[in-house]
């Protein structure tokens, strides 16, 4: 089903586009789903220019046995965009403007996250929850918000709107139904809340409604919080237990703010395993955030996607795309509307019998 699946609704083809800058329509070449596309038909890009995603490929391809349903999750930090402002002082200070505008970040995100057709889709610094939900409504999802204590959108001057950002995450309705969403502040060591939020869902499959729990958080960035994010860690794997029964398929999103080598990281894989880890071959992706700041550039591996072995088999997960590929002015660029990478990895059910 997976397999034919895809080849029926992955093509290239050429379409026309009304831009914005002309008001006349243009051809352009595109490669994605079938969704994909016909939303290009329906919005308006704001420069005339291709709108290509980065060259990236699928590794670690372990072929699915004939018994288990096959999911798709997308991870994905998608920069929010009252944290966008770009001049020689700011962050992006050297990323032209244009790829930072809203009206054509929104373009490739939807492009992107729709193209992969994911079952799942996990983002953090989402601030613009209203937009996507309705976009991807029109293709069989549904979502679900949480908003992040102490969000800096709200103050941001060169964010007209002020919209908090927070963690979103959506799920195909053909694929799972909902049975209830948990939240809360994850606590440190002191058992104080802190300014991280822990947002999950509990899901069922259709075919048998055998229960998922869908985790999703974003850590404390910064030098000088890795004793608060490890602490963070700590609560993460409390708040999985709390929410997991004993056969429960657990994934967890997160934008940990840290590489794998730091402690909680070390943490979290003493209870959970690491898809991309194991798709790679006991490697990391090289960097899943890259950016040019007035500090220096920035090159880190912050982003994960986890889950309990309970049942669950990873097949295969997309590998970064090359250094070459991402160009001059890193992320985000004219291939990607964030200044982090999306991370796709494909997972199988172990039944019972095998």
């Amino acid at each position: 089903w997976y397999q034919r699946r895809v080849r029926k609704q992955w093509y290239q083809r050429r379409v026309r586009v009304s831009t914005q800058s002309t008001g006349t329509a243009r051809e352009m070449t595109v490669f994605g789903s079938y969704g994909a596309i016909k939303t290009l038909q329906t919005m308006k890009p704001t420069f005339d220019e291709s709108y290509l995603l980065l060259t990236r490929r699928f590794e670690g391809r372990v072929k699915p046995k004939k018994e288990g349903q096959v999911f798709r999750v997308m991870q994905w930090n998608v920069l929010a965009q009252g944290l966008t402002a770009s001049n020689a002082r700011k962050n992006y200070c050297k990323t032209p403007p244009r790829w930072l505008e809203w009206e054509t970040r929104r373009y490739l995100l939807l492009l992107e996250m729709l193209s992969y057709m994911p079952d799942i889709i996990i983002l953090q610094e989402c601030d613009r929850f209203e937009f996507f939900n309705t976009k991807l409504r029109e293709f069989g999802y549904k979502g679900k918000f949480n908003e992040r204590p102490f969000s800096p959108c709200v103050d941001m001057p060169d964010d007209d709107d002020g919209h908090p950002d927070g963690c979103a995450i959506f799920y195909h309705t053909e694929r799972f139904n909902l049975v209830e969403c948990v939240h809360r502040q994850l606590l440190n060591q002191m058992q104080h809340s802190t300014s991280t939020l822990v947002f999950a869902l509990k899901l069922e499959f259709v075919e048998d409604n055998h229960p998922i729990l869908i985790v999703n958080t974003h850590l404390k960035g910064g030098p000088k919080t890795e004793q608060t994010r490890y602490e963070a860690c700590l609560d993460l794997s409390n708040f999985v237990a709390e929410h997991a029964g004993p056969q429960d398929i657990v994934v967890v999103g997160a934008d940990l703010c840290e590489n794998p080598s730091q402690r909680g990281y070390d943490h979290l894989i003493t209870n959970l395993k690491d898809a991309y880890s194991f798709a790679l071959e006991g490697k990391h992706p090289s960097f899943t955030t890259w950016r040019l700041r007035p500090t220096g550039e920035e090159k880190y591996t912050n982003d994960s996607i986890f889950y309990n072995d309970v049942r669950l088999r990873v097949l295969q997960a997309l590998d970064v795309p090359s250094d070459s590929a991402v160009g001059e002015y890193k992320l985000p660029s004219r291939f990607c509307g964030s200044d982090h990478i999306s991370l796709v990895c494909d997972f199988q059910r172990i039944m019972e019998s095998d």
